[in-house]
C-alpha cells in the first residue's frame, strides 16, 4: 500500500467515488492493480469527450456558464452537455469524499446520456463528472461550483484509476453501480455485504443506498430505506421501500431539479455502464493483440499462427460484450416497471428510427428491460471507434445471435441494418 498526500488522497477519493457508491477503503498504486491494462495513453492522450470539447469551448469564451443560487453550475452544464434531467437518479450513501454533505436527507444526484455523467451533492464544493472518450474510456473532472469569472473543469488522472481500474471494471478504466446497505447517516455497514450492479443482478439484490421513484409490482428491492441492526447483521425494511412513487417523506425533494430516482433510469445506467466497460476493453485488448502480432511476426511465428492466436484473443474479449448487447444474461422481470419520470419516453426517443419507426431504445419494461434485445449502445461513438477487427467480429456475431432468436431479435436485426452507418449495415447484411 503506497503512501499519498492527504491532497492527492482528497482528489483521488473524490473523484473516484465519483457517481456510482464506490467504496474505496484502502488506496492503492497503479502498479499492484493486478491485471490493469492500462498504458500511458490514458495519462497523456488528447481526450476528444464531451466534457473536454465543452472545457475547450469555456475557456476560450466561447460557451459561458449560468450560475444559480441553488444548484450553481449544474443546470447550465447539463444543457450544454445533452444531458437530460430526467435522467436524475439519486444515492444517499456515504461513498464519496464529499460524504459530509450526502445523508438520507441530502441525497448525492446523477445525471448521464450514453456518453457523460454528471454528479451534484446539494451543497457541496465540487461538481463530479466521468465523460467517454471513444478511444480510451472515462475520463474523470471536477469543477468547483462556485462562482468564478471563467468556471475550469479540471481533468483527472492516475489517482482516479486507483479506484476506477480493478477487476470489477475488467482492467481498464470503468464504472461501477453498487448496492450496499447504508446505515440512518448513510454510512455503508460493510461487513453486512454489497453487491456489484449488473443487468444479470436481481431486482432484490440492487439499489441499496439509493432512492428508487416508480412502481414494479411484487418484486422486492434494497432501496429507499436505511439499514438497521448492527454491522455485520443488517437488515432493510423492504416492504416499506417498495413502490415508492414520491420521496417527499425521505428529504426536500424541492432542493433538487425533479422529484424523482427513476427505476427505470437506473437500470437504463447499469445497462450502459456494463456496456462501455466491456467495449473499452475490447478496445484495449484488441489494440494489444494487434501489437503482440507485429512482435511475433519479427520472431519467426509463421502468418497462420499468428492470425490463429490473434483471432482467438479478439474472440474472447469481444464475446462477453456480444452478450451483453443482447442481454443474454439479464435477471427477468416477474412484474411490469413503471417510472415515475419522462425518463421512459425521453429515453425511448432516443435512437435512430428504421423506416417504421422502431428504435432500439424502445423499453419492454414487463418481462425484460429493452423491447428488442440490442442495446442502442451500439450506436456510441465508443463502439464506432472499436478497432475495426474488434467491430467487425462484434457485428457478424450479433447478426448469428439475432438470426437465431424470436421475431423481437429479427426485429432488432432489422432496425440495425437500416439505422447503422453503412460500412457498419453491410457487416450485418454479410455484403
Amino acid at each position: 500500500m503506497v503512501c499519498l498526500s492527504g491532497a492527492t488522497r482528497r482528489v483521488c477519493a473524490h473523484v473516484a467515488l465519483l457517481l456510482f457508491g464506490v467504496v474505496p477503503f484502502g488506496i492503492c498504486s497503479l502498479a499492484q492493480i493486478s491485471g490493469s491494462e492500462v498504458d500511458s495513453r490514458y495519462a497523456t492522450a488528447k481526450s476528444t469527450d464531451d466534457v473536454a470539447i465543452l472545457a475547450a469551448k469555456i475557456n476560450s469564451g466561447e460557451f459561458k456558464l449560468a450560475y444559480e443560487p441553488n444548484q450553481g453550475y449544474l443546470r447550465s452544464l447539463l444543457d450544454l452537455l445533452h444531458v437530460s434531467k430526467s435522467s436524475q437518479i439519486l444515492v444517499f450513501s456515504k461513498t464519496s469524499i464529499q460524504s459530509a454533505y450526502i445523508s438520507p436527507q441530502s441525497p448525492r444526484a446523477v445525471y448521464f446520456n450514453d456518453r457523460t455523467y454528471v454528479g451534484w451533492i446539494r451543497g457541496a464544493p465540487n461538481l463530479e463528472f466521468a465523460s467517454i472518450d471513444p478511444k480510451i474510456g472515462p475520463i474523470f473532472y471536477t469543477l468547483a461550483n462556485e462562482p468564478a469569472q471563467k468556471p475550469r473543469l479540471v481533468r483527472q488522472t492516475d489517482e482516479c484509476l486507483q479506484c476506477h481500474n480493478s477487476s470489477l471494471t475488467g482492467n481498464v478504466p470503468g464504472f461501477l453501480a453498487r448496492s450496499v446497505y447504508a446505515g440512518p447517516d448513510g454510512t455503508p455497514k460493510l461487513a453486512g455485504g454489497s453487491y456489484n450492479t449488473t443487468p444479470a443482478s436481481p431486482i432484490k439484490e440492487r439499489w441499496g443506498g439509493w432512492y428508487v421513484t416508480g412502481v414494479h409490482g411484487d418484486q422486492r428491492h434494497m432501496g429507499n430505506e436505511v439499514a438497521r441492526g448492527d454491522d455485520q447483521n443488517p437488515t432493510l425494511d423492504t416492504e416499506k421501500g417498495a413502490n415508492v412513487t414520491r420521496l417527499n417523506g425521505y428529504f426536500d425533494v424541492e432542493a433538487y431539479l425533479t422529484p424523482h430516482s427513476d427505476i427505470v433510469a437506473l437500470m437504463v445506467a447499469e445497462q450502459q455502464m456494463r456496456i462501455q466497460n466491456l467495449i473499452t476493453k475490447a478496445s484495449y485488448q484488441t489494440e494489444k493483440a494487434i501489437q503482440d502480432a507485429k512482435e511475433l511476426r519479427k520472431f519467426g511465428f509463421t502468418e497462420a499462427h499468428v492470425a490463429e492466436s490473434t483471432r482467438d484473443r479478439i474472440k474472447n474479449v469481444c464475446d462477453p460484450l456480444v452478450l451483453a448487447l443482447t442481454d443474454a444474461d439479464e435477471a427477468p422481470l416477474t412484474s411490469p416497471i413503471k417510472g415515475t419520470s419522462k425518463f421512459t419516453e425521453t429515453f425511448s426517443a432516443s435512437a435512430p428510427a428504421d423506416q417504421k419507426g422502431r428504435r432500439l431504445s424502445e423499453l419492454d419494461l414487463t418481462s425484460r428491460l429493452m423491447k428488442y434485445p440490442c442495446s442502442p449502445m451500439i450506436y456510441s461513438p465508443s463502439f464506432a471507434a472499436l478497432p475495426s477487427e474488434a467491430r467487425d467480429y462484434v457485428l457478424q456475431h450479433l447478426k448469428e445471435l439475432l438470426s437465431g432468436r424470436d421475431q423481437s431479435a429479427q426485429i432488432a436485426l432489422k432496425i440495425l441494418s437500416e439505422t447503422l452507418p453503412r460500412s457498419a449495415s453491410h457487416e450485418l447484411e454479410g455484403q
